[in-house]
């Protein structure tokens, strides 16, 4: 009877060795092909993050800009408004009329120089601005809005400073745009530099304008 208790135990301590080797085994051949057998579990692949419908492809249009425009030439109209005249200047507003069929905006100064021939030369230099920029003006369709230009009485400058020169009228731009308007306006401009600006001009004003 203790003769086979001996030989179980011993047989358990041997069966207990070699599961212990076997274990070793393992974890040795795992360490030789560069890596652990607790890392043998982790992913190191990256995905690319998948594709929306929302993101910007080739060709895609800009949503259109759903506020008002700037007014341009292209749908403008220019006159010549009812003016004053006082102490050697005159004042003349300058309107622009919405030719187009939407509204559209105006603010700021409007660019005013004389011009004269028929390639429109500019005469002297051009208007200086005065006052303060006003707030912005909307025109609906067919409404108007105008800037008051000071023009000086070149009489009153020395003609050799002020090289007098006959102008057909204005050249205009409206505020923040780079296409040019002409209104007709005959007299007398100067082509060099007399000590005082020939040309005034104001902020744009919803109306007709006034001196």
């Amino acid at each position: 009877m203790r003769m086979n208790q001996r030989t179980v135990v011993r047989g358990l301590l041997v069966g207990a060795g070699l599961i212990t080797a076997v274990l070793l085994t393992a974890c040795q051949g795992a360490s030789s092909a560069g890596g652990s057998p607790s890392s043998l579990s982790v992913s190191s692949t990256t995905q690319a993050p998948p594709t929306t419908s929302s993101t910007p492809t080739a060709g895609a249009t800009t949503p259109p800009h759903t506020g008002t425009s700037e007014c341009k030439a292209s749908n403008l109209k220019l006159s010549i408004g009812s003016g004053d005249a006082a102490a050697g200047h005159f004042y003349v507003p300058i309107v622009f009329t919405n030719t187009g069929s939407i509204p559209c905006l105006m603010r700021g100064f409007p660019g005013v120089s004389y011009v004269t021939g028929d390639n429109g030369s500019q005469v002297g230099a051009p208007a200086q601005r005065t006052g303060s920029i006003g707030s912005s003006v909307t025109l609906a369709p067919n409404a108007i809005a105008s800037s008051v230009v000071t023009v000086t009485d070149v009489g009153v400058f020395n003609a050799s400073s002020c090289q007098p020169t006959s102008v057909r009228g204005f050249r205009v731009y409206a505020p923040d745009d780079t296409a040019s308007m002409f209104v007709t306006r005959s007299g007398t401009g100067c082509a060099g530099n007399p000590p005082s600006p020939q040309l005034q001009v104001q902020t744009v004003k919803a109306g007709a304008g006034s001196a």
